[in-house]
């Protein structure tokens, strides 16, 4: 496994090569392994179509998505950020959390009352806070938009209180956050490949999982679950990442123009991420899906028996981080 990815990074870093040699010394090359329908594109794109405006020509943005960089890898697409061989890339949250378990503090159940709130403590002391550690692994954040909340999708429903979700096995991704959250809710949380999650619905393998809103239709999720509850569980905020190789090189001018474009794109990122979600929930209740919103006693009765799983990862992850953006909630309601 180990070789198969050293022969990944060397191709990838052969491929970002060539194309640098063609493209010239003032082109940026910003990769990304999502779809290039997703809205991580349009924010890359805007961004393209800000740096090249800003610049007058002078520097020229490249997007490369569907991971064609990188073989798909998102380890080789870190690796080849770090050795400065691709200059930006996109990463959420819950996948940063694997650099640095301080990301974790993003994905705690609940801490977020809604996206807005997140933004907010993503563009303070925190989001700087959480950044800064990213730098000395060779990436720093330029800006964050909005990967959304992961809901819950079931075959079984409507999911109307947490008794309904018992012994329902739902698909989760593999942070052991998650599948200790939802164990203790009751469900049976099963921790597999996101890309065997529809033919693992369609078998009764599993009965449901989590994901934000966009992905659950991306995916046809719907296609086989046909309830959702909106339980805003966990948000994921997504980093374009400047490789610090990339930004040393640039002039403070230059450093200026990329962070200001790179602010700019990821606003326009969370804009469009909002109206999609709502969009993408209609096209889907037009195609038989039930989505509800639980009440806020029925929600208090799934927050109840996480509880003491957000106590014991609060103590891991650090009670001062974790109390630091509890605080930061606290604030923008004052």
């Amino acid at each position: 496994m180990k070789n198969r990815m050293k022969t990944l990074l060397a191709s990838a870093v052969i491929t970002a090569g060539l194309v640098a040699g063609t493209a010239g010394a003032d082109t940026i090359r910003l990769s990304t392994t999502v779809s290039d329908s997703s809205n991580w594109v349009k924010a890359a794109n805007r961004f393209k179509e800000l740096v090249e405006e800003r610049s007058e020509g002078g520097h020229k943005v490249e997007v490369y998505a569907n991971g064609t960089l990188v073989s798909g890898n998102d380890r080789v697409e870190l690796e080849m950020a770090q050795a400065g061989a691709v200059d930006i890339i996109m990463k959420s949250t819950p996948w940063l959390s694997q650099m640095n378990p301080d990301f974790i503090v993003v994905s705690m159940p609940w801490i977020f009352p809604d996206a807005d709130a997140a933004m907010a403590v993503m563009d303070g002391p925190v989001g700087d806070e959480l950044g800064a550690k990213l730098e000395s692994q060779g990436i720093r954040p330029l800006a964050w938009g909005s990967g959304g909340f992961f809901q819950l999708y079931s075959n079984p429903g409507p999911i109307d209180t947490v008794d309904d979700i018992s012994g329902v096995k739902i698909r989760t991704p593999g942070l052991e956050l998650y599948l200790d959250s939802w164990k203790s809710v009751g469900a049976v949380p099963v921790a597999m490949s996101f890309a065997e999650v529809f033919s693992a619905l369609q078998a009764g393998a599993i009965d449901g999982g989590i994901s934000p809103i966009p992905l659950i239709y991306s995916s046809r999720f719907y296609e086989v679950s046909k309830n959702i509850a909106k339980v805003n569980f966990s948000f994921e905020a997504v980093g374009m990442l400047a490789s610090n190789v990339f930004w040393g090189r640039l002039s403070d001018e230059d450093k200026a123009l990329v962070a200001q474009a790179a602010k700019d794109a990821m606003i326009y990122q969370r804009e469009v991420a909002a109206g999609e979600e709502a969009e993408l929930a209609k096209k889907m209740e037009e195609a038989g899906v039930t989505i509800q919103v639980p009440s806020e006693e029925a929600l208090e009765g799934f927050k109840s028996r996480v509880s003491p799983v957000y106590a014991e990862y609060k103590s891991k992850v650090g009670e001062e981080l974790v109390t630091k953006v509890e605080d930061a909630v606290a604030a923008l309601n004052n």
